[in-house]
């Protein structure tokens, strides 16, 4: 199978089960952005933007490139962002291998296994992100070719690769492919009637052809339209306000607060606040499951949107219950009630405070 991948560099292909095969690019190395939250649950300013770099010895390292061989594709990336024994079976929808190096990215072989995600990739969705742990050095520098960044990734270690709609590591991160209308281009194996003399390879210097080129023309204008959007927003966000951005930082110190109370042993680096309050609400679902399937209305929770999760989180918080506390005691007005618990006279303020002195001179003179 190896060896029809190398005939076809750029094409998807299926099996006669149906598992689709592709080439991908699955992670790069450079700079990328994150956000300060992801770094740190103590950032000063956890909206704000890091450039984090990646360097080539640190990604295409043999222990980095090695934790790609077989990890499981996702479907986005794992609400508690990690694929282990304990959900793998629901997460794994295909697997990636034949990992190497090639001009600058890490590329593998992509089998997808689940019938549903592959309709999802011949639909469009066909950006890629790693999910990965790593050791992080918040040192500030230069790359060699002059870049400044904020801190270094180093130790990088692959969980799993996520089917996503806008991988951090740019759109170049994605599924390999020049033939989007997803037809079928080869079968693994040959037919009884498919003969050497009756079947042809195309040679590897061969134009692709055109299936459809005004509609490929259309995806890329549409494309090019989004990036644009995409720029201007994120101008937007760099020229907020300050008080938009008071309101970022305080929505992620009341999610997180809000969080520890309900989970205290949740761990919120490297999630966004969408990734918290998701977390809280699956691990509790169980304990508050008919308070929880009203606000979901007939959706789970994987289909359910961010609002839908903001909003059962904040009821969750509501109703947990808050430590009692402890009453103020003033002295004065303790004298007061002492008259007026024990004495018949009208209340005398004067007669409270000389109460309360000789108090005070009783309890503390030796």
């Amino acid at each position: 199978m190896t060896e029809i991948l190398d005939c076809l560099p750029s094409e998807r292909r299926y099996t006669p089960e149906g598992f689709l095969i592709a080439r991908a690019k699955l992670a790069r190395s450079g700079i990328q952005p994150y956000r300060a939250s992801e770094f740190s649950d103590v950032a000063d300013n956890p909206m704000r933007i890091l450039s984090i770099y990646r360097p080539p010895e640190e990604v295409f390292a043999p222990e980095s490139l090695a934790s790609f061989e077989n990890a499981p594709l996702t479907n986005d990336h794992p609400s508690g962002f990690w694929v282990n024994t304990d959900n793998w079976r629901h997460l794994a929808l295909g697997s990636v291998r034949n990992i190497r190096q090639q001009d600058g990215y890490v590329v593998g072989d992509l089998i997808v296994q689940d019938k549903s995600t592959i309709a999802l990739i011949e639909s469009g969705k066909v950006g890629l992100s790693a999910g990965y742990q790593s050791q992080k050095e918040m040192t500030p520098g230069l790359t060699p070719d002059g870049q400044p960044y904020d801190g270094i990734q180093r130790n990088i270690r692959i969980n799993h690769i996520a089917l996503v709609r806008s991988p951090r590591c740019g759109p170049t991160c994605r599924i390999e492919d020049s033939n989007p209308n997803g037809e079928t281009l080869m079968p693994d194996t040959l037919t009884p009637d498919q003969t050497n003399e009756t079947t042809s390879v195309q040679p590897l210097d061969a134009a692709t052809p055109c299936h459809d080129c005004n509609t490929i023309q259309q995806h890329m204008d549409a494309l090019t339209q989004t990036i644009k959007k995409l720029e201007a927003e994120n101008q937007a966000l760099q020229e907020a306000a300050p008080t938009v951005r008071d309101a970022w930082i305080a929505d992620w110190a009341e999610t997180v607060t809000d969080a520890k109370q309900l989970m205290p042993s949740i761990h919120t680096t490297d999630k966004s606040c969408h990734a918290i309050r998701h977390e809280v609400v699956s691990q509790l679902y169980s304990k508050q499951q008919p308070v929880l399937d009203a606000l979901l209305d007939g959706q789970t929770l994987d289909s359910a949107d961010e609002e839908t999760i903001k909003h059962a989180f904040k009821v969750l918080s509501a109703m947990a219950p808050t430590q009692p506390q402890p009453k103020r005691s003033d002295p004065v007005l303790d004298a007061l009630n002492t008259q007026l618990t024990t004495d018949s006279d009208p209340l005398n303020p004067q007669a409270a405070r000389a109460q309360y002195i000789q108090h005070l001179q009783t309890t503390y003179t030796a």
